[in-house]
């Protein structure tokens, strides 16, 4: 699917489309956290979220959502080894042309972004966890992004003993949107950085952990909380950013 596609939400029996609330410059939420948080989940049940309430917004994945992100995702999941600074120049490549193709665009018309990982995805992973260089993976962030900062970003954390549990073949133990109980299973080949060892995984927390220290645009959330509390969570401060940008707040009481 498109992010056009994505993005169009029609009303009523005639399908007549209304028109959608845009904002102010824009607004990019961006999700992060280790792997098995929920983040994914998360992030399009907000986009699906704000769809309902008529505002208009788009979600994107990182890497991917481009032709050329999509290639770096499946060579990075397949890939047996490479370097920090390798990884992070085909991330910044992906991430580049993403923000060229699709989140400037939208921004500049308004639109609400839920972008799925972003820069602090590689400071994480290549930085703290596979010890890249911290300030030269600050600058290619700031270089890929022309230094666009999100709005918004909301971590998930959870302990990796518990949170890896939910990327093994082993039921979800926490369940899916609609509640189910059921296992994520990825391709064989496909879990590169789910298989690496534990202190890998403790490494990305803390450096997720360190970095919210350091700026007011981070909404920190346990994922050890059932999904809608963790949902509710997020469209409250969510909610909270669109009304200081001129969204009347009775637009979520429809």
């Amino acid at each position: 699917m498109t992010a056009k596609e994505q993005s169009a939400l029609d009303f009523g029996a005639d399908g007549d489309r209304l028109k959608k609330r845009t904002v102010k410059d824009g607004l990019l939420i961006t999700f992060e956290g280790g792997e098995g948080v929920g983040k994914s989940t998360q992030a399009e049940r907000l986009f699906h979220k704000l769809q309902s309430f008529g505002i208009d917004t788009i979600m994107a994945q990182e890497p991917g959502s481009s032709d050329l992100g999509n290639n770096v995702r499946r060579w990075i999941k397949r890939a047996n080894s490479s370097s920090p600074l390798a990884e992070t120049l085909l991330f910044e490549a992906a991430r580049a042309q993403l923000m060229f193709e699709t989140v400037r665009p939208a921004l500049d018309r308004g639109k609400v972004v839920v972008l799925d990982r972003y820069t602090d995805s590689t400071l994480a992973y290549q930085g703290y966890a596979r010890g890249g260089d911290l300030e030269t993976i600050t600058q290619l962030n700031n270089i890929a992004t022309a230094g666009f900062t999100p709005h918004l970003t909301v971590l998930l954390d959870l302990d990796p003993k518990v949170s890896l549990a939910r990327v093994s073949n082993e039921p979800d133990l926490f369940g899916t949107v609609d509640g189910s109980n059921v296992p994520r299973i990825d391709d064989e080949g496909q879990r590169r950085f789910e298989e690496q060892p534990l202190k890998f995984h403790q490494n990305i927390r803390k450096g997720y952990l360190e970095m919210s220290k350091a700026d007011s645009r981070w909404c920190v959330i346990k994922a050890d909380q059932a999904g809608h509390r963790i949902a509710d969570a997020i469209m409250k401060r969510v909610r909270r950013l669109l009304i200081e940008r001129d969204i009347p707040e009775s637009v979520f009481k429809s």
